[in-house]
């Protein structure tokens, strides 16, 4: 009996050795494949956690080599860059733009590997705080710099120097000039290759207005206007610009530059009919009587003498030789030493003249009537006072008669020179529908003459033009002279911009 019981213990004995070596063998098999696992697991690249974003792009869930792919696919794509009405890409590989996405990735902060594992074991994996890391690039800001240096070659406008077309008669100017400023515009660059998105930006670009031309660039057209016609007579001109006040004052006998002071003396005609329209308002008050505008719209729209002579009556309290004599005081006044006026129009009697500066000069005589006589400049300065005193209340007239005119009464006259309407001449010189207020003058084989006040949207001028030719002054090759010098200077206050 004892000798079973042994055999049994011993039995038992085996047994239990052998499942202690059965666990033990399954513990070390359980760790060897754990440890296998955990090896494969730290070598292995897993997803990243969600809430992972690097560079502004999110990447949670995909592997390391995936997020760097997609991180270099969205900073790889071009800037659109937009040069005033110009727009262009910019391809980051231009100027080396590089990611580096193994760094960014290395930053990130994440469990433990023994910590991860065992949460993955458990099958509750335990999600890391979401982390953002901004992007880690490089490029050359040399190359950017060159091709900027590039856009500006392409696409800068600079401004040229106004210059005149002599077939067309126009001044030609500059578009505003357009320059990308480089040094500027970079960090905005920068700034939009290192964006994943709205990856465009604006150049900052500088507009400088465009040269204006100067009355030496006009005075030089006119004057080559005048050799390649071989113009063999005298152009005598006064212009004065009515927003800055610079004037043109020249006397051209053959092309050849006269003195332009004291000017030259040359008949009245019906120029003159200016200064009466300028004395009858300095006359009347308390407005004009029917029949008295219509003695100023026959004299100055129709150009009718005998009703001129009928002005000038009026303006002497009907007595011809007052109305002469108050003229005559008149210019005196307003300092229009070589204008007088010395006898009606058409009459027989013998003429009042007088000597002047500019009838006294020797270089040039344009036999001037001996009734009535005056110059461009004489004229031109009376027309720009009456501009001055309808815009300003200022100017020549005021300073000189004060209250007697009014810019009312100085408006009406700018308005019956506009009804003067006779399609030669000034007008003939600039486009339809720009507003002359003139008054011309001229006779069979006499000088050809027009004066008035040009508005345009590019500034309004006073322009007054005699041209004379020794022997006899033919109208058709001297009116479109007259009417080619009114182009010109049309064109040089509104120049053509291509």
């Amino acid at each position: 009996m004892k000798s079973d019981l042994r055999l049994g213990h011993r039995h038992r004995r085996k047994r239990g050795r052998a499942a202690a070596r059965i666990a033990t063998v399954c513990m070390l098999a359980g760790g060897a494949l754990t440890l296998v696992h955990y090896v494969r697991f730290i070598n292995t690249d897993l997803p990243l956690p969600d809430g992972v974003t690097l560079g502004g792009i999110p990447v949670g869930g995909l592997r390391g080599d995936r997020a760097i792919a997609q991180l270099q696919a969205v900073y790889a794509t071009p800037v659109t860059l937009r040069y005033g009405e110009s727009v262009f890409q910019l391809q980051p590989h231009r100027v080396e733009f590089k990611v580096h996405g193994a760094a960014m990735l290395r930053q990130l902060t994440l469990p433990d590997a023994p910590i991860r594992f065992w949460d993955t074991l458990r099958g509750r994996p335990q999600p890391p705080a979401p982390q953002e890391l901004g992007l880690e690039a490089s490029f050359s800001r040399e190359k950017l710099r060159a091709f900027l240096i590039d856009v500006a070659r392409r696409y800068d406008r600079p401004a040229f120097t106004p210059w005149t077309d002599p077939e067309q008669l126009v001044t030609v100017i500059s578009p505003p000039a357009q320059l990308l400023r480089i040094d500027a515009s970079l960090p905005f660059v920068e700034a939009a290759l290192q964006r994943p998105t709205e990856r465009s930006t604006e150049l900052l670009v500088s507009i400088r207005p465009s040269e204006a031309p100067t009355l030496e660039l006009l005075e030089g057209q006119l004057r080559d206007y005048l050799e390649r016609r071989s113009f063999d007579g005298l152009l005598s001109l006064y212009l004065v610009d009515l927003r800055s006040g610079d004037e043109l004052q020249r006397n051209w006998l053959h092309a050849e530059a006269l003195p332009a002071e004291p000017g030259v003396a040359f008949s009245g005609m019906s120029i003159m009919k200016i200064t009466f329209l300028a004395e009858f308002y300095r006359q009347v008050s308390g407005g004009a009587l029917p029949y008295e505008l219509d003695l100023v719209e026959k004299a100055v729209t129709e150009s009718s003498n005998w009703t001129s002579n009928l002005l000038i009556e009026w303006i002497g309290d009907l007595d011809a030789a007052r109305g002469l004599q108050r003229l005559n005081e008149s210019y005196e006044r307003l300092g229009l030493r070589s204008t007088f006026i010395g006898g009606l129009y058409d009459t027989e009697e013998p003429p009042g003249f007088r000597h002047t500066p500019a009838n006294s000069r020797s270089d040039v005589n344009t036999q001037p009537d001996a009734y009535m006589q005056t110059t461009s400049a004489d004229i031109g300065r009376l027309l720009r006072g009456i501009y001055r005193c309808a815009r300003s209340g200022d100017g020549l007239l005021i300073d000189t008669f004060g209250a007697e005119f009014t810019p009312e009464e100085c408006t009406a006259m700018l308005d019956w020179l506009s009804a003067n309407r006779i399609g030669v001449l000034l007008e003939a010189g600039v486009p339809e529908g720009t507003v002359v207020a003139h008054k011309h003058g001229w006779a069979q084989g006499e000088p050809i003459g027009d004066a008035g006040v040009v508005f345009t949207s590019g500034g309004d001028y006073v322009l007054v033009c005699y041209v004379w030719v020794p022997d006899y002054t033919y109208w058709d090759e001297n009116s479109q002279l007259l009417a080619d010098v009114s182009k010109a200077i049309y064109f040089y206050f509104n120049p053509i911009i291509p």
